[in-house]
């Protein structure tokens, strides 16, 4: 009993040190448990993938073969670390043969997709949306919008990026771990080939300039102009913040923008359309594609896209093609595809335009954008659905930025056209 005292005087008299003491040891016991659990999940896995290594491979075929492109500097540099441990091994124990091709700088991704010239069954996307869009991009552009040609290679996507709505709108949420399972769950999706197809946005410059011209580029996401976006894109200038950087952000900047007119834009659009003689996607090269191509697949098709048997010029729809005309003025603009939205199940597939408040004050700013920050929803006004897109700002400022997946471009008048079903995408059995 005097012990028990002796221990509670000592705590009582060193009330700090026995503070800090317990912080650490509490953070100690959740890590060591996290890592137990971490190891646990990977040997359950690693058993259940065993088998497809273990199968046998008939004489006249290769094994499957995949080319990662691998950011290695996504999720704050714990990219490379993360497939290594959890991705790589797997798809080895399945006897899927890996070739690892990284990134070196930006827009890397795109000039390594167009460049590829070694045969492969699919393409791993291993980063945020960003490195998704670029090797979109560069995947449309090697096979000059080929839409058929785009179809036959499958696209995995590992949720390994600091952003990566795509990748996580494909797979579960979970109360802990989640990161590692889905990463383990996406990778499992790849070995099991479970797919879906899914949509891509073009975007391209409406004014054309012969002597520089600038050719579409390709995204999942969404399209983001506004005072909240370009707020958020200045988080890592304040990184000595540390984790308080994100809310930071907001009160240093809010008071510098003029938060009621941000976005002053004329938007023509017109209503979806699932398909039609009038937006039939035949306007695609019908150019057969090299890729994913081995000799016997002259004789067996490979994974046969049967949704271009239908034939659009036997669909008659009246409204598709018709442009409404919109004035916008906001301050936060988004427009997403149906790809980020997890209870899209509703056809046809759209793009759907968010239009945020239009009065703001700086008080307001500031909250909601520390709650974009938890949820990563826009405060939201009006919503339109639209097909094809004309976006007309009324005032070009070189201080707003428009943001396609989280990359940064110039904003400029721009068309955004929805492509409907246009990529295989891997995914979860449920999702598929």
């Amino acid at each position: 009993m005097a012990k028990v005292l002796t221990f509670c005087r000592t705590i009582r008299n060193n009330w700090k040190k026995s503070l800090v003491g317990a912080a650490l040891l509490t953070y100690g016991v959740s890590y060591s448990k996290d890592v137990y659990d971490t190891k646990q999940l990977m040997r359950e896995y690693c058993k259940s993938i065993s088998q497809y290594g273990d199968n046998s491979l008939p004489t006249n075929l290769k094994p499957r073969h995949v080319t990662v492109i691998l950011n290695p500097v996504a999720k704050k540099g714990k990219a490379k670390k993360l497939f290594k441990d959890y991705c790589e091994p797997l798809l080895h124990l399945a006897g899927i043969a890996v070739t690892i091709l990284q990134t070196e700088s930006e827009n890397a991704a795109r000039k390594l997709i167009m460049d590829l010239d070694t045969p492969t069954d699919a393409i791993i996307v291993a980063g945020g949306d960003g490195t998704l869009s670029d090797v979109l991009t560069g995947l449309v552009r090697k096979y000059n919008a080929n839409l058929n040609s785009v179809k036959q290679c499958p696209i995995g996507i590992l949720p390994l990026g600091q952003t990566s709505k795509i990748a996580k709108s494909l797979y579960h949420e979970y109360d802990h771990l989640t990161d590692v399972k889905q990463i383990l769950e996406a990778t499992i999706a790849i070995i099991s080939e479970k797919y879906k197809m899914m949509d891509i946005i073009e975007i391209e410059p409406i004014e054309h300039n012969p002597e520089e011209p600038v050719k579409p580029i390709y995204a999942m996401g969404a399209i983001e102009w506004g005072a909240w976006q370009d707020a958020h894109a200045l988080t890592k200038k304040y990184w000595y913040w540390g984790p308080l950087k994100k809310y930071v952000t907001y009160i240093l900047n809010g008071y510098k923008m003029n938060l009621n007119h941000y976005c002053n834009a004329i938007i023509k659009y017109t209503p979806p359309c699932e398909g039609c003689s009038r937006c039939s996607q035949k306007n695609f090269l019908n150019v057969p594609s090299n890729m994913n191509k081995r000799w016997w697949h002259v004789f067996v098709p490979r994974n046969p896209i049967t949704e271009d048997t239908i034939d659009y010029s036997k669909v008659i729809n009246e409204n598709c093609g018709i442009f409404h005309e919109l004035s916008v003025s906001t301050s936060e603009l988004h427009i997403e595809a149906s790809n980020i939205n997890k209870l899209q199940v509703a056809s046809p597939s759209s793009l759907k335009i968010e239009i945020g408040p239009k009065n703001i004050n700086y008080l307001s700013f500031m909250t909601q954008g520390w709650k974009q920050e938890n949820s990563n929803k826009l405060a939201c006004e009006q919503i339109v659905e639209a097909k094809n897109i004309e976006l007309i700002p009324q005032r070009v400022d070189k201080e707003c930025t428009l943001h396609i997946d989280n990359d940064e471009y110039e904003l400029k008048p721009i068309n955004i056209n929805l492509v409907s079903r246009a990529v295989k995408v891997f995914c979860s059995e449920l999702n598929s």
